[in-house]
């Protein structure tokens, strides 16, 4: 057993339960923070007759197929959120464990692990309260220089003395910085042009997450990444309802130009990608981009 947790198979199985775990605190998270509810008292109870869960009826995965999305204490239906942050969770969290053991080193495991519930949790939050706690944001910040000077390797530094700590910890600085800036005065023109918020003061936090996780240049690619990913999500989406609008007739809540939706969510989602591979090809191409300008500087 032990020796088949140490190969890649292993380590992403390993990392699937242990996703499916996370993600089923995700979504206590999701439910009890919006409501300024503690995430850790009382334990897990029925939303509707607040009856208090057992622990083998409360199993990530296991219990909403078992119990076929419904409560056994009463007719609650469990929303199959539930089950699909689970398993997003669980994929995410499988998928950083095997870069893990392809890499043989825990660095990307513990980190993309961190990564991936702070933003997983964001995407959930956002979505359904158009909100994003800065327990999360902020919080997140902190632990991405901390994560940082502990696993220079984020910042592809292949040392771990102290030169190499301090170089990491100043690039998550760096990133924090400059993706929290380079969002807040997007959104400053925005606003100027527009006459209204175009962004939520909580995606500027968030940027700075993502910088202090993946450097400046991954904080870059996430704000442009995320703007694409939204675009196209929503453009389809909109034709689609505007076509069923006209054969169905009525309005309905859809999203259409000019309608706020969460920024959020997108961002996330190119975050993780960065973190995921990405970020490989970005180094890449900010390395060809840089170098005529870093020669004309030099002399």
């Amino acid at each position: 057993m032990i020796e088949f947790l140490g190969t890649a198979n292993g380590m992403t199985l390993l990392g699937f339960v242990i996703g499916a775990l996370f993600g089923s605190f995700i979504n206590v998270c999701a439910f009890r923070i919006p409501l300024h509810q503690s995430v850790v008292l009382p334990p897990s109870s029925c939303p509707k007759c607040k009856q208090r869960i057992p622990w083998y009826r409360n199993l990530p995965l296991i219990t909403w197929l078992t119990q076929k999305g419904e409560a056994r204490c009463c007719s609650f239906k469990i929303p199959i959120r539930y089950f699909w942050v689970e398993l997003m969770t669980a994929l995410v969290f499988g998928y950083f464990f095997r870069l893990s053991a392809l890499s043989n080193s825990w660095d990307i495991g513990i980190v993309g692990g961190v990564f991936s519930f702070i933003l997983i949790a964001i995407i959930i939050i956002d979505l359904e309260t158009m909100t994003i706690p800065d327990r999360f944001s902020m919080g997140g910040a902190l632990l991405g220089l901390v994560l940082s000077f502990s696993f220079p390797s984020l910042h592809s530094l292949e040392t771990t003395d102290g030169l190499a700590r301090i170089h990491a910890l100043f690039t998550s600085a760096l990133g924090l910085l400059i993706g929290s800036s380079l969002l807040y005065w997007i959104g400053a023109f925005a606003y100027r042009i527009f006459d209204r918020d175009a962004l939520g003061e909580g995606d500027v936090k968030l940027l700075g997450c993502v910088g202090a996780f993946c450097g400046w240049k991954g904080a870059v690619f996430t704000i442009f990444g995320g703007a694409m990913i939204g675009c196209v999500l929503l453009i389809p989406l909109m034709i689609y309802q505007k076509l069923r609008t006209k054969s169905a007739g009525g309005n309905g809540d859809q999203v259409t130009w000019g309608k706020e939706v969460p920024f959020g969510p997108y961002l996330a989602i190119a975050a993780l990608l960065f973190l995921g591979g990405a970020n490989r090809w970005v180094e890449k191409w900010w390395a060809v981009k840089l170098e005529p300008i870093l020669q004309i500087i030099g002399g």
